[in-house]
């Protein structure tokens, strides 16, 4: 498969205001982190966004003497302001096109920007969150893709609009930590459902209800489900939402930059009413469309049953127009061969594929022989979080930029770094991710 070429909004396709907006986000970001920046280039076009009060000043405060007791048990709790690995740079040191990734802090010294930072500058939709919070679980649900992809993501979903953006994305962020903690079902994987006893999440996995494997034309890994598996007593709706989370976070595993969007094509032969259950669409819908913006490339509903219609007008007025617009209904192999090649479209749809959709072995665990590895896992969090701090500092540097040349410069640098943080990734998910079925079988690889 060939690689997919960059779409419009991502970090290496920006227009000058998409650029701007994306700088709005991180300097907010960074004021909520605490980190110093001068904001004032990117601000000035967006002063409404910015909330200043006695309150917001005292919740800053709070929040940054609670963060000093934060989860530094946490494995990316360590991503500080700070940091004993940091070096400072000579002022006004040259940055050359080789030393974008090891030389990215600003020309301007440190102490100036502090003298400018106002800790009031704090955007609304931050303030419930505690800063290092937010700031450990952004780089925490990282997997493979690029820091500002993942943000860009979140600006496209609300049309570019900071404020909105900063909304959603400070919600999704709660929603990872405090409800539904999609980190630690991925880092469990398959075998801490078994090793929890939920009887349903397990029965799901095992009777594979939805299945990735292939990809479309477009390049997105392609989600296989079928409903006619789905029978509503078989688990219950928190144990059917740990699954729905389970595939999706393991769907995000077969992404690879600029791809940020998975393909789902729902198989409804032998679909009846028993099979219909409304509760886990609403809670997919939900999903893709507040916590996974951007990440459905086309939803196929393949032969639709007589009885679906009245289904269908219930559902699609729960849709927001942009998941809608993505929706496709076929009825045959050559309707699916438009968008999917041939050789991933089952044999019991039409298509070439002969994989074993039914097939599945419980991991053993015999593929997790680096959980255990506390200081090979050290030394590979060391190298990210110092990556992560180059990406700060080249990312103060593009917000402060005052002429195009070096906001380019800057932006390139940010980008190579972004590769690094893939890199370090690939090295990563082996000591931090027990292996699924998809690791066992081979279809799954972790890799640039």
């Amino acid at each position: 498969m060939s690689k997919p070429q960059s779409q419009p909004g991502r970090i290496d396709t920006l227009t000058p205001e998409e650029e701007l907006k994306l700088k709005q986000v991180w300097a907010h970001l960074f004021h909520s982190w605490g980190i110093p920046v001068d904001s004032s280039k990117v601000l000035t076009h967006s002063n409404a966004s910015i909330r200043r009060s006695d309150s917001v000043s005292s919740s800053h405060s709070h929040a940054t003497t609670a963060s000093k007791k934060s989860s530094g048990g946490k494995l990316f709790g360590r991503f500080r302001k700070s940091s004993k690995h940091e070096k400072k740079e000579p002022t006004g040191q040259h940055h050359t096109r080789h030393s974008r990734t090891s030389s990215v802090t600003s020309t301007r010294s440190r102490e100036s920007i502090e003298a400018m930072y106002n800790p009031n500058m704090i955007h609304e939709a931050l303030k419930g969150l505690k800063p290092e919070e937010i700031r450990s679980n952004l780089w925490e649900m990282l997997r493979t893709d690029y820091p500002d992809n993942l943000i860009l993501r979140f600006l496209r979903a609300r049309k570019w609009d900071t404020d909105k953006t900063l909304s959603m994305l400070s919600n999704s962020l709660h929603w990872r930590l405090k409800e539904s903690h999609p980190d630690e079902i991925i880092k469990r994987g398959e075998l801490g459902a078994y090793q929890d006893g939920k009887a349903g999440l397990v029965k799901n996995i095992e009777l594979r209800k939805a299945v990735i494997h292939g990809y479309d034309k477009a390049g997105h890994p392609l989600v296989y489900i079928r409903p006619r598996k789905h029978f509503s007593s078989d688990q219950t709706e928190q144990e059917l939402e740990l699954y729905s989370l389970l595939i999706i976070e393991q769907a995000r595993l077969f992404l690879r930059e600029p791809t940020d969007a998975a393909t789902i094509l729902f198989d409804l032969q032998g679909f009846t009413m028993s099979n219909m259950d409304y509760a886990p669409v609403k809670y997919l819908i939900s999903c893709f469309e507040a916590h996974y913006p951007e990440c459905l490339g086309k939803l196929f509903i393949h032969k639709a049953p007589w009885i679906f219609p009245p289904i269908w007008n219930i559902i699609k007025n729960w849709l927001d127009p942009v998941v809608a617009s993505k929706i496709v209904f076929t009825k045959s192999a050559k309707d699916l061969a438009k968008y999917i090649p041939d050789e991933y479209i089952p044999k019991s749809l039409g298509g070439e594929c002969t994989y074993d959709y039914d097939n599945y072995s419980k991991p053993d665990g015999s593929l997790d022989t680096k959980l255990d590895k506390k200081d090979e896992l050290e030394v590979v969090m060391e190298e990210r979080h110092s990556i992560v701090e180059k990406f700060i500092q080249a990312t103060v540097s593009w917000i402060e930029a005052g002429d195009k040349e070096t906001s380019a410069k800057f932006l390139d640098a940010k980008i190579e770094l972004s590769k690094e943080l893939t890199r370090n990734y690939v090295k990563l998910d082996p000591y931090i991710r027990s292996r699924s079925f998809y690791d066992y079988e081979g279809t799954l690889k972790i890799e640039e």
